[in-house]
């Protein structure tokens, strides 16, 4: 699958739109200050400063989870049936449908 491309459970590539009507990206750093936040180890919190917005990055965190398992859910099914198809134009079908059409080469 393309870096940056999302699919959504019915097969079909999320807009970048789509994507940025849900919450801002969630970056390592945030991820390991989010987990330290709600762990149970208080020897190792992050800076104080990090709380900012704490409720809001965790929410967009698992936003950002559910739709990475939805998305796994759906190249899964996917990736079934093309094993099982028998003719190049159905497995093609199905792989245009979980991944959509390729990449723009004008984009590269």
């Amino acid at each position: 699958m393309a870096v940056g491309m999302q699919v959504n459970p019915v097969g079909l590539r999320l807009s970048p739109m789509a994507d940025e009507e849900h919450t801002a990206r969630i970056d390592d750093v945030r991820l390991d200050q989010l987990r330290r936040w709600h762990g149970t180890d208080e020897m190792n919190l992050p800076p104080a400063s990090s709380l900012q917005n704490l409720s809001r990055d965790t929410v967009a965190a698992l936003v950002e989870l559910q739709q990475a398992r939805q998305t796994i859910a759906a190249l899964r099914a996917a990736m079934g049936r093309a094993f099982w198809a028998t003719d190049f134009r159905d497995l093609h079908a199905i792989l245009l449908a979980a991944l959509g059409p390729p990449p723009d080469e004008r984009r590269s």
